[in-house]
């Protein structure tokens, strides 16, 4: 596997979420990531928002995994692919661990941070940047006008819907590794989504990794989402703003427990979509892709 291709200046202004999905604020994300030759990177980070922190770190590639060296990160992420890392890491200055997932899409980043201090999420971060070329001047920020105050108690954080919610259709193809990251090749995979009340809908989920197609009713506060008794599909997930969402569900013919992340770009035209399959503690795959919405 190549080496992942994230290099250059960018710029981003990322969606802070308490731990129960409550919007705290925009924090402006500012990253430089240069390539040190002999498979050494160095980032240097400005984050400014409901938390704050600047400073730099090294990553060590290795192929199908990196190490993140500090001083400001510590941890370990695996390459997925070329333009997608899974990372476990440590803030030492923020005294926060953080699991994280980003995806590149061309000249955009997608990511998601959720950062705990112990077993307790203290911030949910859903991140969107902007490749900036050298000399280039920055980008306005994509964001929703509004204030903290009031976006606090609105579960879709002043979109006006739950992205991740609407009716209609995410199409795409997902990449597919077997437990040992092997390549099992690209799958068609779509997600229908058929609202039946303000509270209840349905999805029906088909191809990818599983294969099979299953539909699963959910209930939904728009904080949260959970499997409705009696479904093929039992589990649920955590809600940031109708546009990110993380949870695991377990599919009860066949043993198997996906933990499952994903994140919709700001006008809500595409998604990036992460599993992770296991059967007890043991992971079996993974799989990943763009996904494109349409109404139907």
């Amino acid at each position: 596997m190549r080496s992942f291709q994230g290099f250059g200046r960018w710029v981003g202004t990322a969606e802070v979420f308490s731990g129960e999905g409550r919007f705290l604020g925009n924090g402006a994300d500012h990253r430089v990531v240069q390539d040190l030759g002999g498979g050494r990177t160095r980032i240097d980070v400005s984050f400014v928002g409901p938390f704050k922190h600047a400073g730099h770190y090294f990553i060590q590639d290795n192929g199908h995994h990196r190490l993140y060296q500090g001083p400001a990160n510590v941890g370990y992420a695996e390459t997925l692919a070329e333009n997608l890392v899974d990372a476990n890491a440590y803030w030492a200055a923020l005294g926060l661990s953080q699991k994280f997932f980003l995806m590149v899409l061309g000249e955009v980043q997608l990511s998601l941070a959720l950062m705990t201090r112990g077993e307790q999420l203290i911030y949910a971060v859903v991140g969107q940047n902007d490749r900036v070329p050298e000399g280039a001047a920055t980008p306005l920020p994509s964001l929703v006008s509004g204030t903290s105050y009031d976006l606090a108690t609105d579960p879709q954080a002043g979109r006006g819907e739950l992205f991740l919610h609407r009716a209609g259709k995410w199409s795409g193809e997902l990449m597919t590794l077997d437990g040992q990251r092997q390549n099992l090749g690209a799958r068609p995979y779509s997600e229908m989504v058929e609202p039946k009340s303000e509270k209840l809908f349905n999805i029906t989920l088909a191809g990818g990794f599983a294969e099979e197609t299953r539909t699963v009713g959910l209930y939904t506060n728009g904080w949260q989402a959970w499997s409705l008794p009696e479904q093929p599909l039992a589990g649920s997930y955590s809600l940031y703003g109708g546009r990110a969402a993380s949870g695991t569900f377990h599919l009860l013919q066949t043993g198997l427990r996906v933990w499952r992340r994903e994140v919709v770009t700001h006008d809500g035209t595409q998604k990036v979509l992460l599993r992770q399959w296991f059967r007890g503690s043991e992971r079996v795959g993974v799989d990943f892709g763009v996904l494109q919405f349409s109404e139907r």
